[in-house]
């Protein structure tokens, strides 16, 4: 093994006792950068307890503990604190800014926290909220209202799918919230616009509720109902665990189940294949604790896409060696031992560097997709206007031949030389070494053009085999079975789009008209009230 593959349990053991040294003088910030000091208190053990039951997520426990401390230690900075942290998890943005106001802020961990939920309140100020049976909504009036139809569809499904794979369904409603931008998204996490913009992580599952970006507020969407699901894995695994499952395993459930929703076990998309392939045969891994404190900290998106590969594969072959009771039995006895690596050997019957091994000698012998040529997709946000930016789409071809020869048919299509085009366009296909969405649906788009439908189906289901999610190639699938009315065909790829991007006012238009031809009266009616969203 090369300095890349995993580490020994030891590295676990120094790796484990640096966080648990830091959650110890985290404590000790805790109990004397309040207003009021500790000693003040005779009750230093429920002040901790307040606080491990914070940190498990219990907080209705926390809180029902927190209330009697007050009663009791009126005049307490440190109650009063983690009050202010209970109202905070609890999403109670507001009340707990007014409560940190009576508590001092002389030491830089509370400095940090009241500029945490300052910076919370003010961009959740205008939020407006959604209820449904197990889900709280908030986002912003407007637009963005176009999502909840679709979130409730996916994550109301989650609660009962993934509930019965868990074994667990929250007693309390799960609070979501929709960031119009990365901006406002970076101030109220712990990533900055560089982590988002290089990993492409778009939500989080952070302080006791979900967290997305709009899609609106990227160019093409994104596949974010599964991303929503896979971040609802995580708070079904915080909660049970009583937050003592470690990152990778967390990150690997997520990853593993986040299809289920929708009855698909294809967790791993081409690009992770190719990506998990091309590392096995070259014997390279992102080491687990490499992936500590966030996936989103890698260094590049190909790192955080081999992460996810890694993780949610071993998480496969622990299901075929152990069965699909495995997480909730790991679980279970995490709630109350928080030891992982004995847990973990308790219920493997082995250790992590022998399941590590075991995993790899049954990856290298599964039919792994390796599609020579496909590139990891930048995540890429609209600009100030809300329009593409610009010559992003020819920066995604690696040669300057191929980039040239896609501007040259740019031109000559816009010009209604729809011949000429496809010449240049076919030659840039030719010349690129990737296969470019991008190029792949302006060879389609001409094709279209000069009614040479066979061969766009034939470009746009290849490029759709690579990049499944990509919401320009539904769109023109649709578009081209529309066109020849075949409107049943034309309706799937067309609400496949509309999933990706709720925000595109064509695709909301031709499945109002697809619907109205098929004759589905309450479809077309639900589909005109979604338009009215975004119109």
């Amino acid at each position: 093994m090369n300095k890349n593959s995993h580490k020994t349990s030891e590295n676990w053991k120094r790796l484990e006792f640096k966080y648990s040294l830091k959650f110890l003088l985290l404590l000790a910030l805790l109990f004397f950068g309040a207003e009021k000091s500790f000693a003040s208190l005779t009750a230093p053990d429920e002040i901790y307890r307040v606080y491990q039951l914070v940190q498990d997520w219990d907080i209705t426990g926390a809180e029902k503990l927190s209330e009697r401390l007050l009663k009791e230690f009126p005049d307490s900075g440190d109650a009063h604190f983690l009050q202010a942290r209970i109202e905070f998890m609890k999403g109670n943005f507001e009340r707990s800014w007014k409560i940190l106001r009576l508590v001092g802020d002389n030491l830089k961990q509370v400095q940090e926290f009241k500029s945490h939920v300052d910076a919370t309140r003010r961009a959740a100020k205008n939020f407006i909220s959604k209820e449904t049976e197990h889900f709280i909504f908030r986002f912003e009036e407007g637009p963005d209202e176009v999502l909840i139809h679709h979130a409730e569809i996916a994550l109301e499904t989650s609660y009962q799918v993934l509930g019965k794979i868990l074994n667990y369904y929250p007693e309390e409603k799960v609070l979501v919230e929709f960031y119009s931008d990365r901006k406002p998204f970076s101030k109220i996490s712990p990533l900055t616009l560089k982590d988002i913009l290089t990993s492409g992580t778009v939500a989080l599952c952070k302080y006791n509720r979900i967290m997305m970006i709009s899609p609106g507020s990227l160019v093409r969407g994104f596949n974010w109902l599964d991303t929503l699901s896979h971040e609802y894995v995580h708070y079904l695994l915080t909660k049970k665990s009583r937050n003592h499952l470690p990152l990778w395993m967390h990150e690997g459930i997520a990853k593993y189940l986040e299809t289920q929703w929708r009855g698909d076990n294809q967790y791993l998309s081409p690009i992770m294949e190719t990506v998990l392939s091309n590392a096995l045969k070259n014997d390279y891994r992102v080491p687990l604790e490499d992936m500590m404190p966030s996936l989103a900290k890698l260094k590049n998106a190909e790192d955080v896409q081999l992460a996810y590969a890694e993780v949610s594969s071993m998480m496969e072959y622990l299901v075929s060696i152990k069965g699909h009771n495995i997480f909730s039995n790991i679980l279970e006895d995490l709630a109350t031992n928080a030891e992982f690596e004995k847990t973990f050997i308790k219920h493997v019957d082995q250790n992590l560097e022998k399941f590590q091994t075991g995993w790899e000698n049954w990856a290298k012998k599964l039919d792994l997709k390796n599609i020579p040529g496909i590139e990891v997709l930048t995540t890429e946000f609209k600009n100030r206007k809300g329009l593409e930016p610009e010559n992003k789409e020819y920066k995604q071809l690696k040669t300057r031949t191929a980039r040239n020869l896609t501007f040259l048919g740019d031109i000559l299509k816009s010009r209604d030389h729809f011949k000429a085009a496809t010449i240049e366009y076919k030659k840039a296909l030719d010349e690129s070494s990737t296969h470019s969405p991008v190029l792949y649906n302006k060879l389609a788009g001409t094709y279209m053009q000069t009614h040479k439908y066979q061969e766009a189906e034939t470009l746009l289901k290849e490029s759709l085999a690579f990049f499944p999610n990509f919401h320009t190639t539904l769109t023109n699938l649709g578009e081209l079975y529309f066109s020849n009315q075949e409107y049943q065909t034309a309706r799937v790829y067309f609400e496949k789009a509309v999933r990706i991007n709720p925000f595109n006012p064509f695709v909301h238009m031709r499945l109002i008209h697809a619907y109205d031809r098929l004759g589905l009266v309450k479809e077309k009616e639900l589909q005109t009230r979604q338009f009215n969203y975004i119109d």
